[in-house]
């Protein structure tokens, strides 16, 4: 009974957070054709009578006239609130998918029993945060019930739009305590594959945390390392208690520490970085602030209330549907149809490829799953070595956020006020530079080694690929040129992205079947509401961070050092490669991002030059061990171990190394396009 239960749980969450994707990408596209088709459809009316054209010209007056009379002030208000249910019930999901990111550099080199109890111990911490926030959430709704509080387009009943938080984390909580039980006597992890494209298959391993080993407890190994990993935020918790219950007095700048220790701390458990913020924020109000328990229930619903953050889930589906439906394969064959006659000419199409995929992808990941799952059996097959294709993939995937539309873009445009067109824009030289720097080292490599070359493509050959591949590269036209021209705001464009990218992957080049659709959609959701869970926790820790002044704090003590601003760029360069090889990039940026901005502000450094300098420390990241997810994916691509891989990227990383360094000293590059166009 309790397994059909279950099953049944399952597929209702899984139908709900799909449904809801679908449901918001199709509202928001509506809303654009509505707000558009009244007035064209006016004007061709005109334009036809005008002509002395029967009949057409009453039809589309009378779609005027329809859609005059249609009301869809409410679309914006109420996608918002669809998207917030998403992300509630698809963290619930996220936890039993296993697609919840943590640090687990230490965790994994402790052995056998005490790891399993350092894993136990983290999955125990993210049921009680979560029970505690369900907890909270039901008061809250209840409160919110008696007040009878409408929302404003919608007149909705806030308590039900609200109902999301004690629902959406008592199944969390559920989950994570599903999980620990499981855990607990199989030993086993929920697993989840990003690399896994559409009809390529991949048997190495996901990208997870290494499971306990009993045996190797029972060979001799011993070590204090998992009872310092579980003991240390408990410590930093006792001191805070000592506080509150005035055993002890901390100065002001040991609170300011205890936050951030106390956050390493739980990170370091292996605790998903969403959980460990919130915990650390929950201490922190509990132990050391007055702040009302009501202002962190308001913050949780409130912290993701923004359209502009709704960009992120739709620029994720569209990049769902791009990797799933053919749009990289007739990207590869066009970039092999223009330099594969060149020295290592597979392995700079595979560069171009992951350059023209992230002019409409926005995530690096993908660049790397999508271009690498063809362009590597291709290049083994026509004889280069895996490691050298394995290389060039994954640091060109890093592409993927630096070029147009970006993930990290827009959670950095959110947490400092910045323009989301301005950012996406000046992306767009610095990337085309990194493209060139990337393909002259590995031509130089190829012709050096003597890698075998394609033949020539006749002009024929290369206008049939581009013809195939346009479908794909109009999406550029459709982000920038909507946002430019101002025919769509950042999450509109995204939007119509989204609706675009499934067009052409299920109608044009129909390498996506109907049956398949709602698994992308699934994925998509799955992927937003993680990092959705993250940005609503953030949102609490940098509330307290705020609520104690130490953002404004940080940038009078940097602005006292007198550094200049080539001096802080380089200190936030090496704080931020330092924070790349323990935290995932929407992590570093919801954290890093508005402490830095201020003391950057006050320093006369352009938000936006910062900003890009901020996205190419995350692509840096994502490249090397050992929590570069492009590595880890291209590694389950190749068959290759980390180890193996993370030798193979050099050349390569360290040419993006030299890359930051222009990034940084030379704001032009960024700047110069944005400026032109007046986005900035």
């Amino acid at each position: 009974m309790f397994k059909v239960l279950n099953r049944a749980l399952d597929h209702l969450e899984e139908w709900l957070i799909a449904s809801l994707i679908a449901a918001a990408t199709a509202l928001i596209f509506a809303a654009v054709v509505h707000r558009y088709g009244t007035g064209v459809s006016i004007d061709l009316s005109k334009w036809l009578a005008a002509r002395g054209v029967p009949v057409l010209p009453e039809f589309f007056k009378g779609i005027y006239s329809w859609l005059a009379a249609l009301d869809v002030s409410w679309a914006q208000e109420l996608c918002i609130y669809m998207f917030i249910w998403m992300a509630k019930f698809g963290a619930a999901y996220g936890v039993r998918t296993g697609i919840h990111v943590g640090v687990d550099l230490l965790v994994n080199m402790v052995p056998g029993h005490a790891r399993k109890r350092v894993i136990l111990f983290s999955l125990l911490c993210g049921a009680f945060f979560t029970g505690m926030i369900a907890t909270f959430g039901g008061s809250f709704v209840a409160e919110m019930f008696k007040t009878g509080q409408q929302s404003n387009d919608l007149e909705m009943p806030m308590w039900i739009v609200y109902l999301a938080i004690p629902l959406g984390s008592g199944l969390m909580c559920f989950r994570f305590l599903q999980v620990c039980w499981f855990y607990y006597w199989t030993g086993h992890l929920p697993q989840h594959n990003e690399a896994h494209v559409e009809g390529v298959e991949i048997t190495a391993p996901a990208l997870h945390p290494a499971v306990a080993d009993p045996a190797e407890d029972s060979r001799g190994r011993r070590s204090p390392l998992g009872l310092i990993l579980i003991m240390a935020p408990i410590l930093i918790l006792m001191i805070c208690l000592g506080e509150k219950a005035g055993i002890i007095v901390l100065p002001q700048a040991l609170r300011a520490a205890s936050i951030f220790a106390l956050l390493i701390a739980l990170m370091l458990t292996g605790i998903p970085v969403s959980i460990a913020l919130g915990l650390t924020v929950m201490t922190f109000l509990f132990t050391l602030t007055t702040v009302p328990i009501e202002a962190v229930s308001m913050k949780l619903f409130t912290g993701i209330e923004s359209f502009e953050i709704m960009a992120i889930p739709f620029f994720i589906l569209a990049g769902n549907f791009l990797t799933h439906g053919g749009v990289a394969r007739r990207m590869i064959d066009f970039a092999t149809s223009l330099i594969g006659h060149w020295h290592g000419g597979l392995g700079l199409a595979g560069i171009v490829a992951c350059s023209m995929f992230a002019l409409v992808c926005g995530s690096s990941v993908a660049t790397v799953a999508a271009v690498g799952a063809i362009v590597l059996p291709e290049m083994v097959r026509h004889g280069y070595p895996m490691r050298f294709g394995a290389g060039i993939i994954t640091v060109a995937g890093s592409l993927g956020i630096l070029m147009l539309p970006s993930i990290p873009k827009i959670i950095y445009a959110v947490s400092t006020g910045t323009s989301i067109g301005a950012l996406f824009v000046a992306g767009l030289l610095p990337g085309m530079l990194l493209t060139s720097m990337l393909c002259v080292v590995t031509w130089f490599l190829a012709r050096k080694r003597n890698y075998p070359r394609m033949t020539r493509a006749s002009w024929g050959e290369t206008l049939h690929a581009f013809r195939e591949s346009i479908w794909g590269l109009m999406l550029v036209v459709i982000i920038i040129g909507g946002i430019y021209s101002g025919l769509f705001t950042a999450t509109e464009a995204a939007a119509m992205a989204a609706v675009y990218s499934f067009f052409i992957s299920v109608f044009v080049y129909k390498a996506l079947k109907f049956k398949d659709v709602p698994r992308v959609l699934l994925r998509a959701a799955n992927t937003s509401a993680m990092l959705l869970y993250i940005v609503t926790n953030a949102v609490l820790f940098s509330f307290v961070l705020s609520n104690e002044n130490i953002p404004s704090a940080l940038a009078d003590w940097i602005t006292a050092q007198d550094l200049g601003w080539v001096g802080f760029l380089l200190l936030v360069n090496i704080l931020l490669l330092l924070a790349g090889n323990f935290m995932e990039p929407t992590s570093i940026i919801l954290i890093m991002a508005p402490i830095l901005a201020p003391a950057a502000k006050r320093l006369g450094i352009d938000l936006v030059h910062f900003g890009i300098v901020i996205d190419v420390n995350m692509e840096v990241g994502l490249c090397h061990p050992p929590v570069g997810l492009n590595l880890y994916v291209a590694s389950m691509i190749a068959g290759m171990r980390i180890t193996d891989l993370a030798m193979a990227v050099m050349p390569w990383l360290l040419t993006m190394l030299v890359f930051l360094v222009i990034v940084t000293y030379w704001p032009a590059l960024t700047l110069f396009l944005p400026t032109l166009l007046g986005m900035h």
